[in-house]
């Protein structure tokens, strides 16, 4: 039977995407090794962030995945302007255009 549990991500190796979770509600319960679905982005992995665990055997962790993350929030992109939108650097007209006077 399948399980649903809340957890909070303290670590994820983005070359094995494996992560180490803590369990929400068992302090110091530590799950090493769990397996990351694939369609997260590897970004909205920080440590920190809950995540939701899918169990397919309660009894066995070795058997969970990180199915979604809630929180996790990718570090800001330098090249982003919130008002400007993105910058593409050597292209034409690209920018705001300046009015003149």
């Amino acid at each position: 039977m399948t399980e649903l549990r809340l957890g909070i991500i303290r670590a994820f190796d983005r070359d094995t995407f494996l992560a180490d979770v803590e369990l929400v509600g068992y302090q110091s319960t530590y799950l090493t090794h769990v397996a990351v679905a694939w369609h997260l982005r590897e970004d909205t992995l920080v440590t920190g962030a809950h995540c939701v665990l899918l169990f397919f055997d309660e009894l066995n962790p070795a058997d969970a995945v990180v199915l979604a993350v809630l929180g996790g929030h990718p570090p800001d992109d330098p090249r982003f302007d919130p008002i400007l939108g993105h910058k593409h650097r050597g292209l034409l007209r690209d920018g705001p255009r300046l009015r003149e006077t």
